[in-house]
């Protein structure tokens, strides 16, 4: 039969053994978790400068079409001071 010191050797063995492989198992976890939540972050991080070159494209691309629109309107000689020519009523109703 065991004596009882060796069982207790044997516990205590048992017991460190479970708790480093606790503690390497816990910082794994921690680890994976981590990385993970660093790439959804970095997605994020994509996405958002994704949305931010569209909304710079769709900007650009309305001030090109007002400064178009702007220099056909003052291309047409006045005709009269208080009417619109129709040309410009046209372009005006085309907006609507």
């Amino acid at each position: 039969m065991p004596s009882a010191r060796f069982l207790l050797a044997a516990l205590v063995a048992v017991l460190v053994t479970s708790g480093v492989a606790g503690r390497v198992g816990y910082s794994l976890a921690v680890t994976k978790v981590e990385a993970a939540h660093n790439q959804d972050l970095l997605d994020q991080i994509a996405k958002g400068q994704e949305a931010d070159q569209k909304r710079r494209a769709a900007e650009q691309e309305r001030a090109r079409m007002a400064e178009v629109l702007g220099a056909a309107a003052y291309a047409e000689p006045v005709v009269v001071e208080r009417c619109l020519s129709p040309s410009r009523v046209q372009r005006l109703n085309a907006l609507r």
